[in-house]
């Protein structure tokens, strides 16, 4: 299940005798203070997994990050306002559509898929290029593909679970249905013994990327290149358990 690890700062404790008040202490080159990243609390039984390898990716880097759980939502009220230092990740669609290139991390940690899914009778070619004129049902939720579906002539109609497509498809509703390829399995899974009835192809994949507040972009350097060595040496790999996760390529130039 969710697991949340809160940043806990000791207080002055006070004996029964008297003592004089210690001096407040303050932070040293050699202790940082952590920084307080909103974590997505959606993430479930994988939840602590992603905790791990932002936990690493920050050792590597020779800093201090503490994950609090959220939703995220939240994540971003709280970024706006300053009340967080980073967020764990965002896809690039959300970080360009709200000019934040300057707050990311120049190497995306892992990239989700687009995926098409249609019957094999409908005769659909799987180019994206032919969804233009077709009814394409969509996990809501999922901005990318919400934004390029009308972009490629297609009509969109938003589902809010995978357990309709099956009968969406089947009486003609959606000619073709579009998800990440993290729910992709559960999607065929709820086809059952019908399920080589379906074919599927990759659209295009979605890099995520780690943001911070602008106070910490002396930061970006450190962080870009742990997730570099961390992808390099296959550490990154191993901490993308998630189904649907995938690794990504080298960012040159940075």
């Amino acid at each position: 299940m969710k697991q949340m690890l809160h940043c806990l700062l000791a207080g002055l404790v006070f004996g029964g005798a008297a003592f004089a008040q210690p001096e407040k202490s303050t932070p040293s080159p050699s202790s940082p203070l952590c920084l307080k990243l909103g974590a997505d609390e959606t993430l479930g039984a994988h939840y602590a997994a992603f905790e791990k390898l932002m936990t690493d990716l920050y050792s590597r880097a020779g800093l201090c990050a503490n994950s609090i759980a959220m939703s995220p939502k939240r994540i971003e009220q709280l970024m706006a306002n300053g009340e967080l230092d980073g967020d764990w990740f965002r896809p690039s669609e959300y970080i360009t559509t709200r000019g934040l290139e300057q707050q990311i991390v120049q190497q995306a940690i892992f990239g989700l898929e687009a995926r098409l899914i249609w019957l094999k009778k409908s005769g659909f070619s799987g180019n994206p290029a032919d969804l233009k004129g077709l009814t394409v049902g969509y996990r809501a939720g999922f901005r990318w593909i919400e934004t390029h579906i009308p972009l490629m002539g297609g009509k969109p109609f938003a589902i809010t679970g995978g357990s309709q497509v099956k009968a969406l498809l089947e009486h003609g509703r959606i000619q073709v249905y579009a998800t990440s390829s993290a729910h992709e399995p559960n999607v065929i899974a709820a086809f059952g013994e019908d399920a080589d009835k379906l074919t599927s192809t990759r659209w295009a994949t979605e890099p995520f990327y780690h943001l911070l507040q602008p106070r910490h972009a002396d930061k970006i350097p450190a962080l870009t290149k742990a997730i570099k060595d961390m992808i390099r040496d296959g550490d990154m790999q191993s901490h993308l358990t998630m189904p649907g996760v995938i690794a990504v390529p080298l960012r040159t130039g940075n």
